[in-house]
This record gives structure tokens, sequence and C-alpha cells, in this order.
């Protein structure tokens, strides 16, 4: 059975869409609800090992998007710093280690980049990457992809990563608190 709308609903239709498109567009270059430092609450998290603390700066300067991760265990600590330009479609990103080597025995390829591809979603409240790299591992070179959600609670005070990995069947999920401003 097929349903036809009235003309002037059919005409309608795209203009009632505008204000969406707007205000996702609009949400786009600032980082909005993300903006902050959260900080990991390990009993609701995925086991974080090798790591003991886990804490997450986001800021935007302009157009640019910076998430800086900082892992720390008693005297290592590891900070990772993503700068994503929204204009561009892909931003190729160096990358010195990879922190998430989890016991593996892989390692970050030869190139020492990752292409990272951003998107928003919810007006603004979570934002999407998708990452590929190269790892090395004993059985040579792996292309790998990790797509990535940050999403902002309703109330702002939580934070939920959720990344999954192109090697891995189940997701990585922590959990964050948004630490007070200083």
């Amino acid at each position: 059975m097929t349903i036809r709308l009235p003309l002037r609903l059919r005409l309608l239709a795209p203009l009632l869409l505008l204000p969406c498109a707007f205000s996702a567009l609009a949400a786009e270059p600032n980082g909005g609800a993300l903006a902050g430092t959260w900080k990991i609450d390990l009993a609701r998290s995925t086991e974080l090992s090798p790591w003991k603390s886990f804490e997450l700066t986001i800021t935007a300067q302009g157009a640019t998007l910076t998430i800086e991760r900082k892992l720390t265990w008693s005297r290592r600590e590891f900070i990772d710093r993503l700068e994503l330009d929204p204009t561009k479609s892909i931003n190729s990103l160096p990358i010195d280690w990879w922190s998430d080597n989890r016991h593996l025995g892989a390692y970050i390829g030869s190139s020492h980049t990752r292409e990272v591809r951003h998107q928003w979603l919810d007006g603004g409240r979570i934002l999407r990457l998708s990452t590929d790299l190269v790892l090395d591992a004993q059985q040579g070179p792996r292309a790998v992809n990790i797509l990535t959600d940050f999403k902002v609670s309703a109330s702002g005070t939580e934070l939920t990563l959720t990344e999954l990995r192109s090697t891995r069947n189940r997701p990585v999920v922590y959990v964050f608190k948004r630490l007070p401003a200083k």
C-alpha cells in the first residue's frame, strides 16, 4: 500500500528540514557540549590496562578541535593530541606511539601517521571519529580502523567514549565525569 502526501506537504517538507540542517552545521565547528576536561570513572569503564588513570581534555579554538588524552600509571605518563581541522575531510596526523597496545605486541607502523575523519551527530552532542592506521605485529603490517564515538549525556556531566576496532569484536567503553573548570 502506497501513501501519497498532498502536494503542499511534499513541497514544504524540504523547508521544514532546513532548521535541522542549520543547527547541525552550527554545532560542528566549536565542539560545544564536548569541550572541557573529563576524568575516567574506572568502576564503570572497560579495564584500562596498562594504565591507571585517563584524563581527556577537549578544546575548541577557532575552527580547530583538539582532543588530548593523558594516560598515567605511577611515574609513567603518555599524552596524545589530535588536532582536527573541520575544513578537511581527512586529517593526516602524526602518531609517535600506540598507547592502546594492551599486551598485544602491536606497535605503530613506520609511517607514524593516522588518517582521521570526523562527523558530528545529534546537533553536536556526539562526535564520531573514523581513524585508519597501520600497526606492526609479529605477523607483519596490519591495517586497522578504529571507530570512536564521544557522546555527552543530556545533563552535560558525563561523557561516554565508545571505541570499536576492526581487529576486535567487542567495543571498549570508557565513562568520564566532567571536571570543574579551572
